[in-house]
This record gives structure tokens, sequence and C-alpha cells, in this order.
């Protein structure tokens, strides 16, 4: 049996579209939160325990275009299998990457896909989840709760790619991260309880599953927390990835002589000979910004990543205030840590 659809977009972004009333599998919903990222638990809650739908859809993009509903509307609800569905966005191979490489657990946890992708969860296992605790991020939250409960998540990539630009640069970690604030508590529970050795398939590396967690956790601004982890495994792991996070905790602090110290403890990773043609979109990006641009020929020297010169770019950062390095410098950090993230996780499963 084919199922069922209802897709919610708020009521601002419905006013300028066309939404088709003939019978379908796939409804269009209104919210009248102006994002769906601004509904409460008790309304998330709400919405699926009275739908007749078996997947309820969420989709947060301001500027969505009349073609992309069209092809949302017009998706097979027979590809849906899983739980889980993510639609990514366009620009969105951070969140496929992520999701691809990670254990499921440690994706999940890992950013807040309502920012990078159309949603789409089934009912029945979102009411698999008893007293669903309160969280400003509810959507998230139950992401990473399904996830836990080990309910599969598929990626579906559309046959012409959504244009939906995703609006995730906006809300990126700082370089220098003030504490993390009470609204994230949730977030934090989880991660302390995160387990890598019952969300990976194997562990073939025990230091690099550790640096796993102390990934995760420095990723989302916990650096005593995530201190706590990479200091534990230091000098361990197949490529020292604890003290790769130990290097960026340090960074983020920030504490730069501290940071420095640590790189060198850190001496080869394979992300010094990747991380150029991950940044390079961004060096073209702010090519016409001549003093960003000039960061280039410091931060890769020989087709390799400098670690400490990013070092000295985001102590620049710091002293000036620049909105464009600034900018800048957050882009190449989230790359850096999402791509490390990954490394570790694929560093903890091969022998």
């Amino acid at each position: 049996m084919t199922a069922t659809v209802k897709l919610y977009l708020p009521h601002q972004v419905l006013d300028s579209l066309n939404c088709p009333t003939e019978s379908s599998s796939i409804h269009v919903g209104e919210l009248e939160q102006a994002s769906p990222a601004s509904l409460s638990q008790a309304e998330l809650v709400s919405l699926f325990e009275n739908t007749t739908e078996d997947y309820l859809g969420f989709v947060d993009a301001p500027q969505l275009s009349q073609a992309d509903l069209d092809q949302l509307l017009n998706l097979d609800p027979s590809q849906l299998r899983a739980g889980v569905a993510l639609l990514p966005f366009s620009a969105a191979e951070p969140l496929i990457q992520v999701y691809q490489i990670l254990p499921p657990l440690a994706a999940a946890l890992s950013m807040n896909p309502l920012s990078h992708a159309v949603l789409l969860i089934r009912k029945a296992d979102f009411l698999s989840l008893k007293d669903l605790p309160d969280s400003p991020e509810p959507i998230w939250q139950t992401l990473i709760l399904l996830a836990k409960q080990k309910v599969p998540v598929e990626l579906i990539e559309l046959e012409n790619p959504l244009t939906i630009k995703s609006p995730f640069e906006s809300s990126l970690p700082e370089l220098a991260p003030a504490l993390p604030g009470r609204d994230r508590k949730w977030l934090l529970n989880l991660l302390r309880g995160y387990d890598p050795r019952q969300d990976l398939t194997t562990i073939e590396s025990s230091p690099d599953a550790t640096a796993l967690k102390a990934g995760l956790l420095c990723l989302h601004d916990y650096l005593d927390e995530s201190h706590e982890y990479s200091q534990s495994v230091q000098s361990q792991g197949r490529h020292r990835a604890g003290d790769y996070w130990h290097h960026i905790m340090h960074r983020r602090e920030p504490d730069y002589s501290n940071a420095k110290y640590w790189s060198r403890a850190v001496g080869y990773h394979p992300l010094h000979d990747e991380l150029p043609t991950a940044v390079a979109p961004l060096f073209e990006r702010y090519a016409g910004i001549a003093h960003v641009a000039s960061w280039q020929s410091r931060l890769v020297q020989n087709k390799r990543w400098l670690l400490n010169a990013f070092v000295d770019c985001c102590q620049e950062c710091e002293t000036t205030a620049d909105p464009e390095l600034n900018a800048f410098a957050k882009q190449v950090q989230w790359l850096e840590m999402l791509l490390l993230l990954q490394k570790t996780s694929l560093d903890a499963v091969s022998s």
C-alpha cells in the first residue's frame, strides 16, 4: 500500500505558491509558525497524534520555488521505506557525506538536518517515542532519539535536484564560542550518553572511537567535555585523531599557542591533503575580497593544508573582527570538523 504524506510549510511561504487541490498521496499542510524550527514540543506531538497520513514532512525554506514544491508533490511515496527520509537541498554535500559515512546516531548528533534537507518522519516511529522531552529544537531532538532507537534513515535524491538554498551558514559554530546556553542542555545530555561502541558497526581502534565522541562534543561547543575525551587518547589512534580534536579545542578556546603545540603532536593527517580541495570553492567565492583571498597562499603550500596557518587566521579574526574573514574562517572550520568526524569514524572501524 502506498504511503501518504503531509508536507508542512509556513503560511507565508504558501501564500506565494500554487498548491494543487486534486487528490494525491502528498498533501500540503500550513504552519502558523514562521519556520518548522519554531514548533514547540507540544505542537509537534499534536501534529503527529492528529494526522491520518503515514508521514509528516517539514520544509524550512523561506524562498521555496514553485518548481521545487511541484517536485516535492510529485515524489513517489513508494520510495519511502525507512522511518526517516531526507531530501537534500542544493549544496548540501556536507549533510550527504555525514549520513553516508558516519554511523547513524553520530550523523544525527552532528547537525540539525532541518537546515539542509526536507524531512519526512513516519508517524508510527514518532509515536513510538514515549514522553518526548521538551526542548527548543524538538524536530532535531526527534531525529536523534529515532536514531538512538535504530530507526533507519534514507537519503532520497530527486531526479532534478532541489534548488532550495540552505540557510545553515547563518548558524555555523563560532570560531571562539561562548559557553553553550542552557537551552542546549538537552543536546549535552544526549552527547554525554553517546556510546560509539553501540553506534559503530565494529571497532578496530578504540582510541579513534573515543576521539569520535570528543569530536561531536567539540563540534557543538562543549570544549571542556571534548578536552576530557581527546586528552584520554593522547598520541593514540591511526592518525592521532584525538590530538587533532585536542588542537581544534584549544584553537577555539582560544589558546592559540596551545593549539599550535597540539598541531605538532598530530604530525601528518590525511586531512592535510584533502582540505585544500574541500576549501577550494570558498577561495573562489572570496577571490574578489583581497584580504581574505590573500590567506590562500598561507593556508595551502605544496597542495597541503597548514594547521598552524589556520590558527593564525583565526587569531586575526579575533583581533580584527573583520566580517568577511570571520565568515570565511567559520565555513572552513565547519568543513574541517565535519571531515575530521568522518575520518575519525572511518579510522575507528578500519583494521
